[in-house]
């Protein structure tokens, strides 16, 4: 009896530690962004309800940031998705190939950023007055090369999973192999392409890392993102904007992966 009770709190223990780690590292910071929100600043713990947000909506900073982030970001999951949608049945067509094709596509995850935008900087110009178009190019292909085969591979690994014998119907009812691609693999793998979509808005909250190395603090206004102007805010110690607009991008990824989780319960429930 003594020996269960003490593997009982041995395991309580072992459950605990992961626990502890979620609050202190995600959770309890979490909670503080929450709060210093609604604060008149850092030096001054007033509580100012809606004053700060009230702020962020009417600067025009934020506003270009935040519909960039916007515009850019559809732009790169749709571009990315697209892309995906291509090579996700040539993978499955070619199954010697496919391992093969995987390491290829999963290898930009591997490379370092700072490799790749030396790269992107020789062929396009990523200057802050000049060609601002080249600047939206060079950020679009840049994700594309890193994470469209991310989501090719996942989409590849739920084509596979569909059972062959739907498939020769198909092709005995005389499907060729775009209609059956498009009319029975790909309603069928609706759910994971819902997963796929998740992985992609994940990646595309995160280009920042690659938008800083390609463009520096100050970059063109059309790829001026939501993240650059929380930089330049922090670097001005105005931490309650910077935590304003944290709670409103938390607020609008989780409405994005809620989207289309409710989109994945869906069609996993139609399967």
């Amino acid at each position: 009896m003594k020996q269960r009770t003490k593997q009982n709190a041995m395991l309580s223990l072992a459950g605990l530690t992961p626990v502890a780690g979620f609050c202190a590292c995600w959770l309890i910071p979490l909670c503080m962004t929450f709060w210093y929100a609604f604060q008149h600043n850092a030096f001054d713990l007033r509580f100012v309800g809606l004053d700060n947000f009230n702020y962020l909506l009417n600067n025009s900073y934020f506003q270009r940031g935040m519909s960039n982030l916007l515009l850019l970001g559809g732009g790169m999951i749709i571009s990315a998705l697209v892309a995906a949608l291509v090579i996700a049945p040539l993978l499955c067509a070619h199954q010697r190939l496919s391992g093969v094709g995987f390491a290829i596509l999963l290898l930009p995850l591997l490379i370092p950023s700072i490799s790749a935008v030396k790269l992107w900087q020789s062929v396009f110009d990523t200057s802050s007055f000049l060609a601002p178009a080249s600047a939206t190019a060079s950020l679009l292909t840049l994700f594309l090369w890193k994470y469209a085969g991310v989501g090719a591979v996942l989409l590849c690994t739920a084509l596979k999973k569909i059972p062959q014998t739907i498939l020769d119907a198909a092709s005995l009812d005389g499907a060729g192999a775009i209609r059956t691609y498009l009319s029975i693999r790909l309603p069928i793998a609706g759910g994971q392409l819902a997963g796929v979509l998740i992985v992609l808005t994940m990646f595309m909250f995160r280009v920042y890392k690659e938008s800083y190395l390609l463009f520096g603090m100050y970059p063109s206004e059309d790829v001026y993102m939501l993240q650059h102007y929380m930089n330049n805010q922090y670097l001005k110690m105005n931490l309650q904007y910077v935590t304003a607009s944290a709670v409103i991008l938390t607020v609008l990824a989780l409405f994005l992966y809620g989207m289309f989780w409710l989109f994945h319960r869906r069609r996993r429930g139609l399967a």
